[in-house]
């Protein structure tokens, strides 16, 4: 075989491994996302333990002991609590839908143009979507239980699995590749910091509204408040649908009030909250943030919209260090 055949059987080669990795990323691009959630929640409780034993004489076993500890009472103190409520008022709640919804065709039935485009009044039939919400009950599960566990373990351990990852490169291309690792998780913990007081400032203002107010499980709903926060804007949409809807139970006087609440509660966090956060921690352009959640909601659905922010923050890092050839660390050193 000739050089420039044996050149170009290696140049065809590397075209299909490419583009055979391209479609492999691709077809598992929901684990993948999936297990990048279990590594940002392996960093979350590092973080803490490690914080713990900085400021304690505990060593970072015992401390990742206490945090895991307190992170599984919370969880499932959270669950069992909430999901105790959300279970009783179900039937109440499907009902109530069922009701506004007829009425909301009635009157539309009134006007020309909506008659021609709504059916006839009738009651909605919810047990479909039920049963498609069923269907997707256990998949939810194993992603979820997934997660925990790739958090629990890449947290109690990190360096093993970093070891494992760097054994591939040798040289001067391992210590870039480590300190590329490193920048990339201090950035995340700063964005998780951050995240982490927006999420508590607009779960607490969500949940003493709705308490204020009156609302049907007030509680849960600040919990569920400050969980989607942790999706930019676009959680802050989500996160008022079921509190919505639990308030037509209550009469159309309190869905404007819960409206209001919700309202109140992403502008602080909005224009005061998160431009002082963002100066001291990781500044994110609301554009570019917006952009990346539709680009990869079009290409993977609800967990891209999910993990979006965090990716873009990982993507700024590799750009920075790789293409600007700039350290992200120093800058942080500069502004905090």
């Amino acid at each position: 075989m000739t050089p420039e055949l044996k050149r170009f059987a290696r140049q065809a080669l590397a075209a299909v491994l490419i583009v055979a990795l391209i479609a492999a990323v691709i077809y598992a691009i929901d684990l993948i996302l999936l297990v990048f959630a279990g590594i940002l929640l392996a960093v979350l409780l590092r973080a803490a333990g490690t914080w713990l034993t900085a400021h304690s004489r505990v060593s970072i076993k015992w401390s990742m002991a206490i945090v895991l500890t307190g992170f599984a009472t919370i969880l499932f103190g959270s669950l069992w609590l909430f999901g105790v409520q959300i279970a009783n008022q179900a039937d109440q709640l499907f009902a109530a839908l069922s009701q506004a919804f007829s009425e909301f065709q009635q009157k539309m039935q009134q006007y020309r143009v909506a008659g021609l485009l709504l059916p006839e009044a009738s009651t909605v039939n919810l047990i479909p979507s039920a049963k498609a919400a069923a269907s997707g009950l256990l998949w939810v599960i194993a992603s979820i239980v997934l997660i925990l566990f790739l958090g629990l373990y890449l947290s109690t351990d990190p360096e093993l699995y970093t070891e494992l990852f760097l054994s591939f490169f040798d040289g001067r291309l391992h210590a870039r590749v480590a300190k590329l690792l490193e920048e990339t998780a201090s950035a995340l913990r700063w964005w998780l910091l951050a995240q982490l007081i927006a999420m508590g400032i607009v779960g607490l203002i969500t949940m003493i509204g709705l308490l204020i107010i009156g609302a049907p499980m007030a509680i849960p709903l600040g919990v569920v408040a400050a969980l989607l926060t942790f999706v930019p804007y676009v959680g802050a949409l989500v996160s008022a649908i079921p509190a919505i809807l639990l308030a037509l139970t209550k009469g159309g006087n309190m869905v404007v009030y819960v409206m209001l609440v919700y309202l109140i509660a992403h502008v602080v966090e909005g224009y005061i909250v998160v431009p002082l956060i963002q100066h001291r921690l990781v500044y994110l352009p609301p554009a570019m943030i917006l952009a990346t959640q539709f680009l990869l909601e079009i290409f993977t659905g609800t967990l891209g919209v999910a993990f979006g922010t965090p990716l873009m923050v990982v993507a700024m890092v590799l750009i920075k260090n790789l293409y600007f050839k700039q350290d992200w660390t120093e800058e942080v050193r500069d502004v905090a």
